[in-house]
């Protein structure tokens, strides 16, 4: 069985918002770099149900419960450890928070460098943390949610 080792994830943000790979997508070529200094990333995707009753006997009043789906919600997250370096190639930290001061539309894609699926989109960031305590190394953490559905890319 083929395994992704966790090392290799990371998740790559634009902060121009250029384009995500996918065919829907044509803003433009992406600019992604690995935010730097990271030591996990995450991405969630959510479906949110809704209920209805439908009739299942003329007459008899009895009903069922049937279930759909409805939109789809997508968030991001990344953690690492606080360096203030700047690192070629990759989002430093405080590139990633001045993307968030700046609150505009951010391209987002968790992917591994061995290869294989990236998954993302573009969105926002929506919250962004510095974290520090007594004898311990002091960290950042960031979150987005993504704007429409996510794709995932080949």
């Amino acid at each position: 069985m083929a395994t992704i080792n966790a090392n290799t994830v990371a998740l790559y943000i634009d902060v121009d918002g250029g384009d995500t790979g996918s065919p829907a997508d044509d803003t433009g070529t992406a600019a992604l770099k690995p935010v730097a200094y990271s030591t996990s990333a995450s991405i969630s995707v959510s479906n949110a149900t809704y209920e209805a009753t439908s009739i299942t006997a003329a007459g008899s009043g009895a009903t069922t419960r049937d279930y759909a789906v409805g939109s789809t919600s997508t968030s991001m997250s990344v953690e690492g450890v606080l360096d203030w370096t700047v690192t070629a190639g990759t989002l430093d930290v405080n590139a990633l928070f001045d993307a968030f001061a700046a609150k505009s539309e951010i391209t987002a894609i968790w992917q591994s460098t061995a290869g294989g699926k990236a998954f993302g989109g573009k969105g926002f960031l929506t919250s962004f943390e510095l974290s520090s305590g007594v004898d311990d190394f002091a960290t950042y953490s960031a979150s987005l949610e993504l704007s429409g559905d996510p794709v995932k890319i080949a």
